[in-house]
């Protein structure tokens, strides 16, 4: 455990009292972490992931609500201001000091061997990891992004940039998250280069992930099911968006989770969950897998490898 400065601690235990005003997005561990922070202790990775938390969020507290609790002319902080108070950071003067303390000893617990910088070996695709956007004159935010693809060895250029990869600092090409207001992570049609030795663990990131599927993405299924079911007037044979979506979110679930299944010339998730989709709707129309069948719970009712009951 890593002992943290009285006023990150003060700051905790005014955000655990401020709790009726978080917003919905508050997580149970978000405040577990806080309560440990108010006793004057938080995990060498509380601290990596504090540093990346303030760097993202310290927009929260520019809005008029925010700047009118600061000033006293209102007696309701702002949804931001309390998770910022959880996160240990104050709000007036000071309330980049938490964040600065973070930065300096996140990067002690590294030198020190406490934190680990990302080894190659560790770097693998479905993978979750952040990675340093300079912002100049501004400090350094930190953005996330999965693997895609890990190339070992050779000049590799992708996605606008060129790194040396080798096998003990991998090139790595990551597909990038936007965070969203409430803390959840969308993908992006983005893609960047990294070196394993310039990225830190985002830890799991799953249960961020904005599980709705884009409007792009929609639109193009409901252009399948409308090619399939002109052609299909059976019950059992036709489909529906919703049906094609939960197909689709199961897919990006598959290769976010379970990489070892992937084939090696899939690059994103997207790609991986659209040839699920097209799959599935072989076996609608045929009546079978060409492997293991999958998402029968989803067939069409009357559908004679459906699996509802």
């Amino acid at each position: 455990m890593v002992a943290v400065p009285d006023y990150v601690s003060r700051n905790a235990s005014r955000g655990l009292e401020l709790l009726e005003f978080a917003g919905n997005g508050l997580r149970p561990k978000t405040v577990r972490e806080a309560r440990s922070m108010a006793r004057g202790s938080v995990t060498a990775e509380k601290v990596r992931r504090m540093a990346a938390w303030f760097a993202r969020h310290r927009v929260d507290l520019n809005s008029e609500k925010a700047r009118a609790y600061v000033s006293g002319d209102s007696e309701r902080p702002t949804p931001g201001q309390v998770a910022w108070l959880l996160w240990g950071g104050g709000l007036g003067g000071d309330k980049e000091d938490a964040w600065r303390w973070a930065e300096r000893t996140r990067d002690r617990l590294i030198d020190d061997g406490e934190l680990s910088k990302v080894a190659g070996s560790a770097v693998r695709r479905g993978r979750a990891f952040q990675y340093a956007v300079p912002k100049p004159p501004g400090p350094t935010t930190w953005g996330t992004g999965v693997v895609v693809e890990v190339f070992r060895s050779g000049e590799i250029t992708r996605a606008g940039d060129t790194r040396e990869a080798t096998r003990s600092d991998p090139a790595v090409l990551l597909q990038v998250y936007a965070v969203n207001d409430d803390d959840s992570l969308s993908e992006t049609d983005r893609q960047v280069l990294r070196l394993a030795s310039e990225l830190r663990p985002a830890g799991d990131i799953s249960d961020r992930i904005d599980k709705e599927v884009s409007a792009q993405v929609r639109s193009r299924l409901e252009d399948l099911v409308e090619e399939h079911n002109a052609k299909y007037q059976s019950a059992a044979k036709r489909v529906t968006v919703r049906m094609l979506s939960a197909v689709f979110e199961r897919g990006v679930g598959a290769y976010r989770n379970n990489p070892g299944s992937v084939r090696p010339n899939v690059r994103s998730a997207e790609q991986w969950a659209y040839a699920r989709v097209n799959v599935f709707l072989q076996a609608v129309r045929t009546g079978r897998f060409p492997r293991t069948a999958f998402d029968t719970d989803l067939l069409p009712e009357g559908h004679p490898l459906s699996s509802k009951d």
